[in-house]
């Protein structure tokens, strides 16, 4: 066997037992796989509120722009010639 086909099987035989022997130690985040039932309440709410928050300020400003324009338009007088 040549040195690059030794390396490459030394290279495998490692990253096989790291992903086997790993993925029990290490979550993706330590607080999102708590077991209670509070902590899973708590990150499905603030999910909600982070994913509508942009919409919210979207609308807001969409209404605030409508409104300002709205004030600032010239008053049509009915029946003026």
């Amino acid at each position: 066997m040549s040195q690059s086909t030794t390396k490459t099987c030394l290279f495998v035989i490692v990253a096989l037992s790291a992903v086997l022997l790993l993925p029990m130690s290490a979550d993706a985040c330590s607080v999102c796989f708590s077991a209670t039932d509070e902590n899973r309440q708590a990150f499905l709410v603030t999910t909600i509120i982070l994913s509508l928050l942009p919409l919210a300020m979207i609308g807001g400003a969409a209404w605030w722009l409508f409104r300002a324009m709205r004030d600032t338009a010239d008053p049509v007088e009915i029946g003026a010639e």
